[in-house]
C-alpha cells in the first residue's frame, strides 16, 4: 500500500512512520511518499523519517517523488499536511492578531482567518488533483483551520471522499478518562460542535453517565485539563466539558493578556525548537542514533511547551523530561488518529470517532451539506456522522455565529471578495465589529501578498 503526504516536509510527518509499527497497527504500507513545495526540507524530514523506521525495526520505502503527480500514482491514501506560508506566515497572523488587540493563534480567530483565506484554493486545487489521479484514494486532511477546510471541500464538491481529523478531541477523551481513573476504551464519550469548538456532553461507563462525578470533583477537573484553562465553577455552571480551544473564546482578554506579557506567540516558540532542531541534525551528520534524539527532544520540548505562551505557563526541564518520557506511547496525537482512520477504511474494522466531515443529520441544528465535528462510525464505506440531536442551549448561539464566520471565509475564499472576507471577520465572535474586520483584512493582505492578493 501507498501513503502519499502532500506537504511532506511537515516536522510532524516522521510521527506516522512511527504508527505504522506501533504493534497494534495492520496497515500493510511498503511506501511513504513525500511530496513538499519545500524539497531541502522535504529531505531533511525523510531522513528522520527513514531513521524512524529502522529505529523501529521495519522496512518501508520513504520517497520524495519530484511531481505531484507522481506522489499521486498509485496513492491508497493521501494525507494532507501542507502550511501556506509557512512558520514564518504563523508568526505573522498570530502577531498581526496581538497588534490589533486580539489573541493570537493559528486556527482561532483572526489568525485562524487568515490561514484559511491562503489555503482554501491551494486545498481545493490538491483535492482536485487527488480526485483526478487517484480516484480511489480517500484524502485525510489535517491542515488547519480543519473545519473551514472541510467546508471548503465539501461546498466544491469535493468532500465524498475527503475526512478531516483531528487530535483535540480525542486528547481531552484521555485527559478526562485519566482524572476517572478508568481505561479510555472503557468509556463511551457523548462529543458534538465543530473543529476547535467541541463539547463533552456525557461521559458512559458500564451503561452510566459519569459526568457528575467528573463535574463534582475538584481533583477530577484538575487532572482533565493539565493546563488551567476553566475555573471549576465555570465547568459546573456549563454542564459541559470543552475542548482546550474554547478558552479563546471564554476568556478571550485573558488569552491576548498572558500572551502579550510573555513577549511570545506559539508560532515564534516553534520557529524556535525547528531551529534549534535544524541546527541539532546538522551536527548530527550521518548519525541516525544522533538524528532521532534531536527529533525527539523537539517533540518533547513541543509537546511540554503547548498552551504556555497563552496561558501564561512556563517551559521547565522538569516538564520536557516528562514529555520526552511519554514520547510515543499515548492513545492519541497527530499520528494516532490518522492511523486509525486509515485501518477503520483499509481494513474494514468499524470504529466509532469525532471527524469533520458533512453534517448530513448529525447535528439537527444545521443542514446536510455543513461541515461539523461529530463521532462518526468509520470502515471501508467511509465516515458515517451518528445523531447527536441538537446544540445545547448552552453553547448553541456561539457555535451557529463560528459557523456563520467559516460559511462566510469560505465564500470569501472561492470568489476572491475582500468585502465577504469583512463581512466574515466581522462575523467572528472574536472580532465583532466591522472597522475592526477591515483593518485586519488590510493588514493581512499586506503581510501575505501574494497569498491574499486575489482579494479584490
Amino acid at each position: 500500500m501507498k501513503l502519499t503526504v502532500i506537504g511532506g516536509a511537515g516536522i510532524r510527518v516522521p510521527l506516522v512512520v512511527n504508527g505504522l509499527f506501533r504493534p497494534e497497527t495492520t496497515l500493510a504500507v511498503s511506501e511513504l511518499s513525500l511530496f513538499d513545495t519545500d524539497p531541502r526540507r522535504c529531505a531533511t524530514v525523510a531522513r528522520i523519517a527513514q531513521a524512524m523506521a529502522k529505529r523501529a525495526g521495519g522496512t518501508l520505502r520513504v520517497a520524495r517523488p519530484p511531481t505531484l503527480e507522481a506522489a499521486l500514482d498509485g496513492a491508497s491514501f493521501v494525507v494532507s499536511s501542507i502550511r501556506v506560508g509557512g512558520l514564518a506566515g504563523r508568526v505573522r497572523d498570530e502577531t498581526i492578531a496581538l497588534e490589533h488587540g486580539l489573541p493570537g493563534q493559528e486556527t482561532v480567530g483572526p489568525g485562524g482567518f487568515a490561514l484559511a483565506m491562503r489555503t482554501i484554493p491551494i486545498l481545493a486545487a490538491y483535492a482536485r488533483k487527488t480526485a483526478e489521479l487517484a480516484p480511489g484514494a480517500w484524502l485525510i486532511n489535517f491542515t488547519n483551520p480543519v473545519g473551514i477546510m472541510a467546508e471548503a471541500l465539501i461546498r466544491e464538491g469535493l468532500g465524498g471522499r475527503c475526512i478531516g481529523v483531528c487530535d483535540t478531541p480525542r486528547e481531552q477523551f484521555l485527559h478526562i478518562a485519566e482524572a476517572l481513573e478508568i481505561p479510555l476504551q472503557a468509556a463511551s464519550f457523548d462529543y458534538l460542535g465543530l473543529n476547535h469548538l467541541g463539547w463533552i456532553r456525557a461521559v458512559l461507563v458500564d451503561g452510566r453517565d459519569v459526568m457528575p462525578d467528573a463535574l463534582a470533583s475538584d481533583a477530577a477537573l484538575e487532572r482533565a485539563y493539565p493546563t488551567p484553562l476553566f475555573s471549576k465553577t465555570f465547568l459546573r455552571e456549563l454542564g459541559l466539558l470543552p475542548t482546550e480551544y474554547l478558552f479563546f473564546y471564554y476568556s478571550p482578554r485573558e488569552a491576548f493578556r498572558r500572551t502579550k506579557a510573555s513577549g511570545n506567540t506559539r508560532g515564534k516558540l516553534i520557529r524556535k525548537l525547528e531551529n534549534r532542531l535544524r541546527q541539532s541534525l546538522a551536527e548530527a551528520g550521518g548519525n541516525e542514533a544522533k538524528v532521532l534524539d534531536a527529533y525527539d527532544l523537539y517533540l518533547a520540548s513541543r509537546n511540554a511547551s503547548y498552551m504556555a505562551v497563552e496561558t501564561g505557563g512556563s517551559i521547565e526541564e522538569g516538564k520536557v523530561a516528562a514529555a520526552r518520557e511519554k514520547l510515543y506511547r499515548s492513545a492519541a496525537g497527530y499520528e494516532r488518529i490518522a492511523l486509525d482512520v486509515m485501518d477503520a477504511i483499509g481494513n474494514n474494522r468499524l470504529r466509532v470517532m469525532p471527524v469533520d466531515v458533512a453534517n448530513r443529520g448529525s447535528i439537527r441544528d444545521f443542514d446536510d451539506d455543513t461541515a461539523v465535528e461529530t463521532p462518526c462510525a468509520i470502515d471501508a464505506n467511509g465516515a458515517r456522522p451518528l445523531a447527536v440531536g441538537r446544540l445545547p442551549e448552552q453553547i448553541g448561539e456561539l457555535v451557529l455565529r463560528v459557523k456563520d464566520f467559516e460559511r462566510t471565509a469560505v465564500e470569501a475564499a472561492l470568489q476572491g471578495s475582500r468585502a465577504l472576507a469583512v463581512d466574515a471577520l466581522t462575523a467572528n465572535p472574536l472580532v465583532d465589529r466591522r472597522e475592526l474586520a477591515e483593518k485586519l483584512v488590510d493588514a493581512y493582505r499586506r503581510a501575505h501578498s501574494p497569498w491574499l492578493d486575489y482579494l479584490t
